[in-house]
């Protein structure tokens, strides 16, 4: 039997779930769902036994919310999404977001020992703070108001062990969520306290000097209040940095002493009840800059960053009628930006950049079945910034260099419509108007064609547009110093339009395939550069660019638990000038190969058997900005874990060969690529009372 009944489809309607206990009925996904995970537990004795036991057919009906902004399967879905569940952060051992994203298909991660910088399809300009992709929490802008910076590193303030999944749409996004939806969209989808049931305890240990703990308490009260509180603290004393460009004796010979630590807090509140829901997040991190970063003196301790964001959210959905659901939101937001920087004057002076952002905003949609063969959803985005304030001054002595200051305001509307032509074709259309203070407003359709083949096979053709206005930081931003950015004014939006078709194949239950090829051009691109003036940067609209490709992934699940997944991506970016040199950090290739499976040696009993897994991550050979070419490398971690009575254990090796490798640094970094940590270890224990 098939997952979706072939060819009575309608839009919007549910697929039922492949059963995986003989008197599983049908029905609600919801309560197929449920049952499923009943039968499950039933079957594997392990508390961990969740989703990693399913068929793969069953995860492929998991609904995914961010493609159109509501409930469909992946392969109802416009779009190729990715998803990386709780089961796949536990067994792979992810530390961060970031490890999370760079083992998706297309995706890569660059690291400057500050922050995490996000790469997309062969696409990564230097000094771009993740403002092209959107980063949601449970559906809510996470993207700040003056970078527009997507937060990934340990700088994102959630736990993965409160991660319930992560979803990736790539491709434009503006149709449906307005501008930064650029390259694609991410959702991070948090747990619930009946997930996280009763008090738990985690502590981790690892190379160097890293140590975190996280205490959650989870429960639902007797009406019904579903309540999760969880505390985070970690810290990492790094290690010693080499850079060959300062390697003189009266720069410590290049080696930076005690200045790649990584302290941070993170505090999570979240209480769900009869379609109400309340997240409240909040994260505090304080990062040595090693590299000296903004041509500052180097070596000085004194040279750090420090991120301190807080979100609240709150989220209520009604079923006005049997036909016509209503979601509303309202969130608001606090983020600050303190640099500390040492600059050789002479003399030796400490200058503080600040910045800082406060907004608020709503969100109200509809979704409409009303209509025969249709599946309408509209609604209307606001965000009121209520303070963007940018300092940068001397401390002592005081001298002042920056003072900005602005407020604003960004509102959307859009209609998509989920159109069932026939029993196996459907269209997606969607239309938004979005303005943002500061820049006019534009019009971004987006269309998406979705054909049933057979009941196995699955073809989209999709199309869409996006645009990414200039943020605050880079229309306001200016101090003539050195290492400082001068002001740009006229600073126009950037667009982009891509193309892609892509083919999804379910032989069976236990196997997956997906192929796709796409198309994008990017015009005005927004891009950081060389200023006319010596050791000065300026923000332009420098060139356009234009992207294609082809990805492919399999995936296949056996019954004794065995996995595997392999994903490939061939991808060039190039300036649309043919004459222009390489793209920095523009690999032509990608890989992502990940197997698992269990290991029964020394269990017995009902106790679960341990599992390995391991994951191998593979990125070609990318340009630097003075086009040294950096070799392709291949990185390998292997994880190891089991519950031992009440502990679950689980110990990762990290670089596992000691491959030795570097990613491309930015303009403002005198270093022409930063070296990435060799062998490193892991160990964390788990507790549940």
């Amino acid at each position: 039997m098939r997952t979706l009944p072939f060819p009575l489809r309608t839009a919007g309607a549910r697929a039922p779930a492949l059963p995986v206990c003989r008197a599983l009925p049908r029905g609600h996904w919801r309560r197929q769902a449920a049952l499923a995970w009943l039968c499950a537990a039933a079957t594997h004795a392990s508390a961990q036994a969740d989703m990693a036991q399913l068929p793969l057919e069953q995860l492929m009906q998991m609904e995914v919310t961010t493609a159109s902004r509501y409930a469909q399967t992946a392969l109802e879905a416009p779009a190729v999404v990715s998803v990386v569940t709780a089961e796949d952060i536990r067994l792979f051992g992810y530390r961060t977001l970031a490890e999370v994203l760079g083992s998706m298909r297309g995706l890569y991660v660059s690291y400057d020992r500050s922050y995490h910088y996000l790469g997309n399809r062969g696409f990564a300009t230097p000094g771009d703070y993740n403002t092209r992709v959107l980063l949601l929490v449970n559906g809510v802008r996470f993207n700040d108001n003056l970078y527009d910076q997507a937060t990934i590193g340990t700088d994102f303030p959630l736990d993965l062990d409160l991660v319930e999944r992560v979803e990736f749409v790539p491709g434009p996004g503006s149709a449906v969520y307005g501008a930064n939806a650029f390259f694609g969209v991410i959702n991070v989808i948090t747990r619930d306290g009946r997930q996280l049931p009763g008090p738990q305890v985690s502590v981790e240990a690892g190379s160097h000097g890293r140590a975190k703990g996280r205490f959650s308490l989870g429960t639902v009260d007797a009406a019904g209040g579903d309540w999760l509180l969880a505390l985070t603290r970690s810290s990492s004393r790094g290690a010693d940095q080499y850079y060959a460009a300062y390697d003189t004796p009266e720069s410590n010979q290049g080696i930076a002493q005690r200045l790649d630590f990584d302290r941070s807090t993170q505090l999570f509140a979240r209480m769900r009840r009869d379609g109400l829901s309340v997240t409240l997040a909040h994260g505090e991190r304080t990062k040595g800059t090693p590299t000296a970063a903004f041509s500052q003196a180097f070596n000085d301790p004194r040279s750090r960053y420090i991120d301190t964001t807080t979100r609240l959210a709150a989220e209520i959905t009604r079923e006005l009628q049997p036909s016509l659901s209503f979601t509303g939101r309202l969130h608001a937001g606090r983020y600050r930006f303190d640099g500390d920087y040492v600059y050789d004057y002479p003399p030796l002076t400490l200058n503080r950049d600040v910045g800082a952002g406060q907004w608020w905003g709503t969100e109200l949609q509809w979704i409409s079945t009303a209509l025969a063969r249709h599946k309408l959803a509209w609604g209307v985005d606001y965000r009121r910034d209520t303070g963007i304030r940018q300092l940068n001054f001397d401390v002592e002595p005081a001298a002042q260099y920056l003072d900005s200051r602005r407020t604003g305001s960004a509102v959307g509307l859009y209609v998509q419509d989920e159109f069932a032509l026939a029993p196996t074709l459907t269209l997606h259309t969607g239309l938004r108007w979005g303005k943002q203070s500061g820049s006019a407003g534009s019009v971004h359709p987006r269309l998406g064609l979705v054909y049933w083949w057979n009941p196995s096979t699955v073809l989209k053709l999709l199309h869409g547009t996006a645009y990414r206005p200039p943020n605050a930081y880079e229309r306001d931003y200016a101090v003539d110093l050195p290492g400082g950015i001068l002001t740009t004014p006229g600073l126009r939006p950037e667009k982009v339009r891509t193309t892609e078709i892509a083919l999804e194949h379910s032989p069976t239950g236990t196997t997956r395939m997906l192929v796709t090829a796409f198309r994008s051009q990017v015009t005005d691109l927004l891009s950081l550069g060389d200023a006319a003036a010596p050791d000065r940067l300026v923000f332009s609209n420098a060139r356009g660019v234009q992207v294609h490709g082809v990805e492919a992934e399999v995936e296949q699940r056996w019954q004794h638990g065995a996995r595997l997944r392999l994903a490939w991506g061939w991808q060039h970016a190039r300036d649309a000038n043919a004459s222009a040199p390489p793209l920095t950090n523009a690999p032509r290739q990608l890989l992502k190969l990940q197997w698992s499976d269990t290991l029964r040696l020394g269990t017995a009993g009902p106790q679960a058997p341990a599992q390995y897994a391991v994951e191998a991550i593979g990125v070609a050979a990318r340009e630097t900005l003075s086009y040294a070419r950096l070799p392709g490398y291949i990185v390998t971690n292997l994880v190891y874990s089991r519950r031992i009575a009440d502990v679950d254990l689980s110990l990762g090796v990290y670089n596992l060969f000691n491959r030795r490798y570097a990613d491309p640094a930015s303009y403002e970094i005198r270093e022409d690529a930063i070296r990435q940590d060799g062998r490193t270890y892991r160990l964390k224990l788990t507790y549940a009372f």
